[in-house]
């Protein structure tokens, strides 16, 4: 085993900042910005406490132009991919919803964002789209009820053509939607899709509908379509053609920023790590006014709704086992205090990922009528730290 590097305080940074969830993001990337340059050979992580956290991270990076790699749920790869094809089954799932149509429109013309000259063109077309009136005189006319001919005579000529190819792609598909669910797939991203690895993707995904298909033979269209959306959404796992953590190496990495969730970083290690959202909702203790996941803030007296039906059902299916009394609101109790221990222990685990340097940031959560507080783990450490000479 390698020794530890020498200590330095001056590399730990526990900032007591109570950052916006957006302000956080911005206020890691710029750090980022200045650091990776100065130091390409060294290992770097952003530790989340979700997958949805990580992949705002992992947006954010992109968006920078900083070199970056997932260990989430899904990559920004996969999740595009699921996205694009979603937005389309749910078009064709809702062929009077002229809104659906105008997202498909922008998931078939995904390609062209990095094209400047051609941001006009899918604007204007977009909006038609978003607007059109009546869906069924743009894609199957009578004669005389063209919505095409009802346009402003001004209009760009580009502009009607587009409408016109868009309108014979998606005649297409809706020919298409009598095929099986991995077939339509399949047959979706052929019109999507130019690069291999997507195509590769794509065929992956068919086989995952195709399955489920199989397994819930009632659903249709809208429930196939969800399923991809919770992939594009970062709420399920696949593993696309990604690096996992089972045989990760960080120092394969070096000069590569790693997302990931404290979950996943057990057992991995780089030089400088970024603890994030360290604050009561994602790292909750027993202090009044604190809620987490499972306790929502509207419900009366913020019970765990889940916790406590599940404490009433095993006096009701073991009625001849000696239970205590049920009383409200001591499975929720019990939950919090299941929750706490381990998500400290979780805490730990974030903090000892890094070799030499640790920044720990945390931020006031979505909820603005109750915004998260900072954890009291974290408020404990810069105390101490401040105490004993660190600088926070």
């Amino acid at each position: 085993p390698q020794p530890n590097p020498p200590a330095d305080p001056g590399s730990i940074h526990l900032i007591g900042k109570r950052y916006t969830p957006e302000g956080e993001i911005n206020a890691i990337v710029q750090s980022l910005k200045k650091w990776l340059p100065a130091h390409p050979n060294r290992t770097v992580a952003i530790l989340t406490p979700s997958n949805e956290r990580g992949a705002r991270f992992a947006h954010a990076l992109e968006a920078a132009g900083l070199p970056h790699l997932e260990l989430l749920r899904t990559t920004d790869h996969t999740r595009r991919t699921a996205g694009a094809l979603a937005t389309i089954l749910r078009a064709l799932a809702e062929p009077h919803n002229a809104r659906r149509l105008g997202a498909a429109y922008k998931a078939f013309r995904r390609n062209w964002r990095q094209e400047k000259d051609r941001q006009p063109l899918l604007r204007q077309t977009r909006k038609l789209l978003d607007n059109c009136p009546a869906l069924e005189n743009y894609l199957a006319p009578l004669p005389g009820q063209d919505w095409l001919d009802t346009l402003p005579e001004e209009m760009a000529a580009e502009v009607r053509q587009e409408l016109r190819d868009f309108r014979q792609v998606v005649r297409r598909w809706q020919q298409a939607t009598l095929l099986p669910i991995d077939q339509l797939t399949l047959t979706l991203a052929q019109e999507l899709f130019t690069e291999a690895a997507d195509l590769a993707l794509a065929h992956k995904l068919a086989l995952l509908l195709g399955q489920i298909r199989r397994d819930h033979p009632d659903y249709r269209l809208p429930e196939l379509a969800n399923e991809l959306t919770l992939i594009a959404r970062n709420e399920r796992s696949f593993s696309g053609f990604s690096s996992d953590n089972a045989g990760f190496d960080p120092e394969q990495y070096r000069g590569v920023v790693v997302v990931a969730t404290a979950h996943k970083a057990k057992g991995l290690e780089w030089d400088r790590v970024y603890l994030t959202s360290v604050n009561s909702y994602d790292y909750p203790s027993l202090e009044e006014g604190e809620t987490y996941r499972a306790e929502n803030w509207f419900i009366r007296d913020e019970l765990n709704l889940q916790a406590e039906a599940l404490a009433q059902l095993e006096r009701l299916l073991r009625p001849h086992e000696h239970w205590a009394p049920w009383q409200e609101g001591e499975a929720s109790r019990q939950a919090r205090l299941d929750f706490v221990r381990e998500r400290l222990r979780l805490l730990y685990v974030g903090i000892t990922r890094a070799r030499r340097d640790l920044i720990i940031t945390t931020n006031s959560g979505r909820n603005d009528k109750n915004p998260a507080l900072i954890a009291l783990p974290l408020r404990q450490l810069i105390q101490w730290w401040q105490e004993h000479g660190g600088r926070s």
